[in-house]
């Protein structure tokens, strides 16, 4: 998976110049959690929502009129932006990108061609993402199968077992048991289907470790 085929292309972007009172509409107007830093077409950083709500509430929490007058009408973006963040290139794999921002401690990382700004990856990404590959607000439901032995022959005899039941299958993959390291296949169908194939998964032995349905419960 390479990066510039999964980031979030023409984010939202401010200039270094705006008051951090003009900077906080922004926010909230735009509802992101951070905002790229350009002027006149070059990259100058980024700035979080969290660190101007702090910067405010700090002003606040000072009761002091010079300080509130300073943030409403001095303070600027530059004053409180992330220079020099660390990047992405639009050729880095998508699995590296999740190494640099564990790596630097970082949830949000502009992606670069070259020295223009072309794009954005975040742990909300990341996120969604994985709602999607879980299937959530699709009503489909999950089985998990932890393997033994040879996992991709019993991957292989698992998905004939699922085509013989005539399942229609959404998607599927593996993750590791976290604590031994086991290989887990994740199934993903149509509800429909779960109360046929459980008991296929049962009688051929296989370890069936959960049954999980998504639904959509309106989150916000």
């Amino acid at each position: 998976m390479i990066v510039k085929n999964w980031m979030r292309k023409n984010p939202d972007i401010i200039p270094s110049d705006l008051s951090a009172k003009a900077a906080i509409q922004e926010f909230e107007t735009k509802k992101v959690p951070f905002l790229a830093v350009v002027d006149d077409g070059r990259f100058k950083g980024f700035i979080a929502r969290r660190d101007l709500r702090e910067a405010a509430s700090w002003t606040i929490s000072t009761q002091d009129i010079f300080e509130i007058q300073y943030f409403n009408e001095k303070l600027k973006v530059r004053d409180i932006m992330v220079r020099k963040p660390v990047t992405l290139s639009i050729d880095d794999s998508v699995e590296n990108a999740i190494k640099k921002g564990s790596r630097f401690g970082r949830s949000f990382l502009p992606v670069m061609d070259g020295e223009k700004l072309v794009g954005t990856l975040s742990n909300r990404d990341f996120t969604q993402a994985l709602s999607q590959l879980l299937g959530e607000g699709e009503g489909v439901v999950g089985v998990t199968i932890e393997l033994n032995g040879d996992s991709k022959t019993t991957i292989k005899e698992i998905l004939e077992e699922f085509f013989a039941a005539d399942v229609k299958i959404n998607g599927f993959f593996t993750l590791k048991n976290p604590n031994n390291g086991a290989n887990r296949l994740i199934i993903r169908f149509d509800i429909k289907y779960l109360k046929k194939i459980t008991p296929v998964i049962k009688e051929k032995g296989y370890r069936l470790l959960e049954e999980a349905t998504y639904k959509d419960n309106n989150i916000s």
